[in-house]
């Protein structure tokens, strides 16, 4: 038996359970002897009707090999070596084994069939090799969905532009990379003949698209979450280049070539004083073949930070790219200038793009292999005017409209028209339709993506439907009169001269707006200063003084410019009675000649 094993005994006479810790743990070959008092107390009689006393039962431990020799009991007598394990040495039978593991020992002559389980050691090192995978997973995960935030705005491991690895750089770090190795990239090219010169990726027509290479480098080995913090995964990743071929010809003729004898081709260039695209001619001569600078050029954007070297020949040619190709190019390129792109915010603005910005956007592209000249369009240049400029232009504040109600809640007039605010929310798909505008050679009336708050309405009441209300006014044209009120009280009536068939007043609801004691007026046919109590209700129409024009007044002839003529002292009384914001009815119509 081992140390500190866990025995049950369970007898007739009732249930119960013991703990026998044992002593050290023999040998394995060691007959043991367990003593057990029946579930009963000591001198009790069982259901036999004998008393309960302790049972010896003498147990040969497991043996798995030849049978061992008989080894002495604590009692004296031997234990039986016999080669099946756990047999009770005194005539007891083979215990049975439980569900749980453990093992059951039945005396044969025990009177109350006691019981004795033994129950086996847990298994330790299981538990820690599980222990450990598990904390190895744990580690994992924690790495793996660590390194998926870490690298999201970063190149990740792996990543590499020219064989330099960029490894954790953010968008702003790759931008300088990528333009320190296009800086550092040439190709040195030699004639047949010993000429030479070294030319950068620009010289030779080259454009390098730096935000598209960083945002390459960013997507890189993040196909998945694993590949992104694999640190067994590479990729090299190119230059995103565009070659203007034409361009390169140019740049090797003038720098390989004579002027006198190298070939010239027709292309085409934007003059700004007329606002066109205009064709250049062009000329035969001696011309570089290319081929073996484009390819050099392709190893550059596969490999940058290097200097390809590469040797050329020159034939004389007539020039690849003819007049006519180049007058077909310039009336293309000016049909996508002369044609309005027009963006509106959807409500009450829009803008129209300028023609000179289009022109900065169109750019022509010559392929002396091809012969041919091409309109492409330069898309970043368009979203970042179009970002820098739309939000400004296409605004628009929003105005609280203000109702003037009367005592009943009717609104009588909107004195002010209410007006949604519009934010621009994004440009770059409103570039995205001016490129494809560009592109189908039409103009485009396109809606830039807004933000749209409704306007808020507030009501301002006023009594003018009550006796000894609110004042205000009304002017008949037809009666060439003018009504004071208050409410619906009359308080006086004026004799005036309205506008004339000429320059009408105008009739409708207004509201008075400005006053000045003493203003000068001008017009297209008339200045005439110091008019005095002004009160303006509509524009530039209003009452005023006018000295000049007592026999109108007096004999109700139409003779202002649309103002309402009145006597000073008549004019001085409306200035008084009417305050900003009263209400001034317009009505009838004007008459031909005198009224009264």
């Amino acid at each position: 038996m081992t140390d500190d094993k866990d025995f049950g005994y369970t007898g007739s006479a009732g249930d119960s359970a013991f703990d026998f810790p044992t002593a050290a743990a023999p040998s394995p070959d060691e007959a043991q002897t367990v003593t057990m008092m029946p579930l009963g107390n000591p001198g009790v009689s069982t259901a036999s009707g004998d008393s309960a006393a302790a049972s010896t039962v003498a147990f040969t431990p497991l043996n798995f090999g030849s049978a061992p020799a008989p080894a002495a009991t604590a009692s004296g007598t031997a234990a039986a070596a016999i080669s099946t394990p756990l047999t009770p040495s005194n005539g007891g039978v083979v215990p049975p084994t439980f569900d749980n593991g453990s093992t059951a020992f039945a005396s044969a002559d025990d009177p109350d069939d006691a019981v004795i389980a033994v129950k086996r050691k847990k298994p330790v090192a299981l538990i820690v090799v599980l222990s450990i995978l598990a904390a190895l997973v744990v580690l994992f995960a924690g790495y793996v969905f660590g390194g998926q935030y870490y690298f999201s705005d970063k190149a990740a491991p792996g990543v590499s532009i020219g064989g330099v690895s960029v490894m954790g750089q953010n968008a702003s770090e790759l931008k300088t990379t990528v333009n320190n190795a296009v800086k550092n990239s040439s190709v040195k090219v030699t004639t047949e003949n010993g000429a030479s010169t070294t030319a950068s990726l620009a010289d030779l027509g080259v454009t390098v698209d730096v935000d598209k290479t960083v945002d390459n480098l960013l997507a890189a080995t993040k196909s998945n979450v694993l590949s992104t913090v694999n640190p067994l995964s590479k990729s090299d990743v190119s230059l995103v280049t565009t070659t203007d071929k034409l361009a390169m010809s140019t740049y090797l003729s003038d720098k390989l070539i004579g002027d006198d004898a190298r070939v010239i081709n027709a292309n085409v260039e934007y003059n700004a004083d007329s606002n066109q695209f205009v064709a250049t001619e062009s000329r035969d001569g001696e011309s570089p073949t290319i081929d073996g600078v484009v390819k050099a050029v392709n190893a550059l954007a596969a490999e940058p930070g290097t200097t390809k070297a590469v040797t050329i020949s020159t034939e004389t040619v007539a020039a690849p790219i003819s007049d006519e190709t180049a007058a077909t190019a310039a009336a293309d390129a000016n049909k996508r200038i002369d044609s309005d792109i027009v963006i509106s915010n959807g409500a009450s603005k829009s803008f129209t793009i300028p023609s000179s910005e289009i022109a900065k956007w169109i750019k022509t592209t010559g392929d002396p292999t091809k012969g041919t000249i091409e309109l492409t369009y330069d898309e970043n240049a368009i979203k970042s005017y179009l970002a820098g400029t739309l939000p400004d232009k296409l605004k628009q504040d929003a105005v609280t409209e203000e109702n003037v109600v009367n005592s009943k809640g009717t609104v009588i007039t909107t004195s002010v028209k209410g007006v949604d605010g519009v934010e621009v929310t994004g440009t770059d798909n409103t570039a995205a339709q001016v490129l494809t505008a560009l592109q189908n050679g039409t103009g485009s009336e396109i809606k830039a993506e807004v933000k749209t708050t409704q306007h808020e309405t507030k009501s301002r009441q006023v009594n003018y439907d009550v006796e000894n209300g609110d004042p205000h006014m009304v002017i008949n044209l037809s009666e060439q009169k003018a009504y004071a009120y208050n409410g619906t009280t009359l308080v006086k009536t004026f004799n005036v001269s309205t506008g004339k068939t000429s320059t009408p007043t105008d009739t409708g609801t207004f509201f008075a707006t400005l006053k000045y004691q003493t203003q000068t007026m001008r017009g297209e046919d008339y200045v005439t200063p110091n008019v005095q109590w002004v009160t303006y209700y509509n524009g530039g129409e209003g009452f005023h003084a006018a000295p000049w024009n007592v026999a109108g007044i007096a004999s109700g002839t139409p003779k202002s410019h649309g103002c309402t003529n009145m006597n000073p002292d008549d004019a001085k009384w409306v200035y008084d009675f009417l305050p900003i914001g009263g209400m001034v009815e317009v009505v009838g119509s004007t008459p031909s000649s005198a009224v009264r």
